[in-house]
């Protein structure tokens, strides 16, 4: 009997959020297949149907995000610089900011930033008509994408302590003017 794709789904989604639950507690190599299917309440054979390890199930998990943030944030830069990057990133953290900020956190994949940073990398060079294979703009790239997802993790984590568009207007003009001017702001110096 051939099952209905609707099933399908629906246990690949319940055996996900299984390790998505345990992921956000614990290590991945402290988490086993078992722990997932008990979790989930299927047995160890229906996991292996969906995901060949437990690190499939993370990138699965991280591929499935990257493409909704490519739609989301990529597809508005290409008709330019009419959309803001920033304000893109942080709309995405108030949709998916339970995984972006698990994965890009202190416990999260190291290599989620890579991948994330490489999937936006050419679509920053294409909006700003850069060369992508320029060795200064990889530089370029790798500071602004960095500075932005580290401050919008930072504000995530902070249970978004500041209005999303305040935050959005801080980052944009450090990136644009320096740090210097907003920490002179705030300065209790003379």
């Amino acid at each position: 009997m051939k099952k209905q794709p609707e099933i399908t789904a629906q246990t690949r989604e319940n055996l996900i959020e299984a390790f998505w639950s345990l992921y956000c507690q614990i290590k991945i190599e402290n988490i086993t297949i078992k722990d997932i299917t008990t979790k989930a309440g299927y047995n160890r054979s229906t996991f292996y149907e969906y995901f060949a390890d437990i690190c499939d199930v993370l990138n699965q998990l991280e591929d499935w995000l990257l493409e909704y943030l490519k739609v989301q944030v990529l597809n508005s830069l290409e008709g330019g610089l009419n959309d803001d990057i920033i304000q893109k990133v942080a709309e995405v953290y108030e949709s998916k900011g339970n995984y972006l900020s698990v994965l890009l956190g202190e416990n999260g994949d190291p290599n989620f930033a890579r991948k994330l940073k490489a999937v936006m990398r050419p679509a920053l060079a294409t909006a700003f008509g850069l060369p992508e294979n320029d060795i200064h703009v990889s530089y370029i790239s790798e500071f602004a994408l960095s500075a932005i997802l580290a401050t919008i993790t930072h504000w995530y984590h902070n249970h978004k302590d500041i209005p999303s568009k305040e935050m959005v207007l801080l980052v944009r003009s450090m990136l644009v003017k320096g740090v210097a001017p907003e920490m002179q702001k705030y300065s209790t110096a003379s």
